[in-house]
């Protein structure tokens, strides 16, 4: 007699099976930034953040100039950016063009989700990588500024997606620069604005957006500007955020939690 697999077995006979699904495969990818960017705070608050190994499974590269490569980026389903480039950095975080062609097909051929967060979105822009600032959706590069680090809140817009699904309207955000003249690359929807007060200096009295996403070839894209620090991205509203979009990066859509954290 030939044996049937369990689970065709369970339908046969009508018993409950629980099929756990694999944790979304995570790679932050730093080892560089400037000096007002504590990279190895923030990557441990990072990890902290998708620290539920049913849901994620964090791997870290700080030696991107080793680690970007084609055999080691299929390993993922979604890319954490947590990086710009200095003159400073260890020879080892600098990326050679075969590392920056792998990251690139990872995502648009390979269809790796990407997470943009923070300043990761100056990467590259000085002199500019064109190819580069397409796949991350823009962001700071070079005309982005903001004023003085303070609280305010943010807000989400009127665009129905995933990520933002089941979010609060508005939180009360902690203290965090506030990105003013992002560029946001065509296609760019975005999810999340916050108010810059023009009372304030450099505010440009006007909502400016905080979270957007994209799509770059097959790889879905999400930009998140906000968490300056172990500060900012303890605030709670933040974290929940960023889990959604680093899950959407990966799934193209956000299962529901139990976030009792």
């Amino acid at each position: 007699m030939r044996r049937l697999p369990f689970l065709a077995l369970a339908a046969l006979f009508g018993l409950t099976t629980t099929v756990s699904a694999e944790p979304i495969k995570v790679l932050i990818i730093t080892g560089d930034n400037v000096g007002a960017h504590k990279w190895k705070e923030t990557t441990e608050a990072l990890k902290s953040i998708l620290s539920d190994k049913d849901r994620f499974k964090v791997d870290v590269t700080s030696t991107p100039g080793k680690d970007l490569t084609e055999e080691n980026l299929a390993k993922y389903d979604v890319l954490l950016l947590n990086y710009k480039e200095t003159p400073q950095g260890p020879p080892d975080s600098q990326w050679s063009e075969a590392n920056m062609n792998a990251f690139l097909r990872a995502v648009r051929e390979g269809g790796k989700g990407l997470v943009v967060y923070h300043f990761s979105s100056a990467a590259f822009a000085k002199p500019n990588k064109p190819e580069f600032e397409k796949a991350i959706a823009g962001g700071w590069r070079t005309q982005g500024y903001h004023g003085p680090a303070h609280e305010f809140p943010v807000s989400k817009t009127d665009a129905k997606h995933p990520i933002s699904e089941g979010l609060p309207a508005k939180f009360n955000h902690v203290t965090d620069e506030l990105y003013s003249n992002s560029l946001l690359t065509p296609g760019s929807v975005v999810l999340a604005t916050a108010y810059c007060d023009a009372s304030k200096p450099r505010g440009t009295g006007k909502e400016e957006p905080v979270i957007w996403v994209n799509q770059y070839g097959k790889g879905r894209v999400y930009n998140n500007v906000l968490g300056h620090d172990v500060t900012a991205l303890a605030d709670k509203n933040v974290q929940e955020w960023l889990r959604h979009g680093v899950e959407w990066a990966a799934t193209g859509k956000v299962e529901p939690h139990s976030e009792s954290r």
